[in-house]
């Protein structure tokens, strides 16, 4: 299986797009920046792993084929993480102050627990904000890998 191929948009598809690691690398790192943050992006997922996080999404412009995107934009399935170990091994996936400073600082984007609310004038959570073009308003596929 592998990903989709991107719309005249730039953008996958609309709806969850399940991949492996080894997909996302052949499909989204295809320059030295890309690389750089998908290994930041592996990095905190090693900790979320461990604390009992199943599965991640990938949305923003890192979800697309923009060549040079800031940084990496991730949700993460919260039902059943362990949030008072995640505060001790990496209390960083935690901070959200400064428009996640210390997470850009650390590993490249930001990481948002899925059921949050992105959105208070909708009340929409991460994982459905995710799936939205922010310019035009459509409908927009994301990226989740299994842990």
């Amino acid at each position: 299986m592998s990903l989709p191929t991107f719309d005249t948009h730039g953008n996958l598809p609309a709806g969850i797009h399940l991949a492996t690691w080894q997909e996302v690398e052949e499909t989204l790192a295809f320059n030295p920046r890309r690389r750089e943050l998908l290994s930041g992006l592996k990095r905190a997922c090693t900790s979320l792993k461990q604390v009992g996080c199943l599965r991640i999404y990938i949305g923003g412009s890192f979800a697309t084929n923009k060549e040079f995107p800031g940084d990496f934009d991730v949700c993460w399935a919260d039902e059943t993480v362990d949030l008072e170990k995640l505060a001790e091994i990496d209390p960083v996936l935690l901070d959200f102050k400064n428009q996640r400073a210390a997470q850009k600082a650390k590993y490249g984007g930001e990481l948002f627990l899925a059921s949050d609310i992105a959105d208070l004038d909708s009340f929409e959570d991460y994982l459905s904000f995710f799936q939205k073009d922010k310019v035009s308003g459509n409908t927009k596929g994301i990226i989740a890998i299994d842990l």
